[in-house]
């Protein structure tokens, strides 16, 4: 695995992510993102805040890595929801999305691994 992101408040280390990794939030995918960093308790990503974005604090998220590798309604709380950049007057900023897996079948935990292994 690539260089580990540390940090002192959290249970699981973070990865990095290689590549271009999608996120889509359910039910209505009104918030889609890209994927930053990945771990065994949750993942962290960016999204282009539009007009009346508002995130509900439980969601379940698609995860699209390349052509063939999708992993499918993980249950997820929102940790946090921030401002990744300083929007100019009139224009769309981006978003910083941290979120905590709920509790996960285990064939999505050898998914989650899976990810782990071939994108972080």
């Amino acid at each position: 695995m690539e260089e580990a992101i540390l940090s002192d408040h959290r249970r699981h280390l973070r990865y990095a992510i290689k590549g271009e990794v999608f996120i889509g939030a359910r039910p209505l995918y009104h918030t889609a993102g890209s994927l930053k960093d990945i771990s065994e308790g949750g993942l962290g990503f960016e999204y282009v805040a539009g007009s009346g974005d508002e995130q509900s604090r439980t969601i379940e998220v698609d995860i699209v890595c390349g052509k063939h590798f999708r992993l499918s309604r993980f249950p997820c709380k929102v940790a946090y929801d921030i401002g990744a950049d300083r929007p100019s007057s009139g224009s769309i900023g981006t978003r910083r999305c941290g979120l905590e897996f709920g509790r996960l079948s285990h064939q999505q935990a050898d998914l989650l691994s899976l990810i782990l292994n071939s994108c972080a």
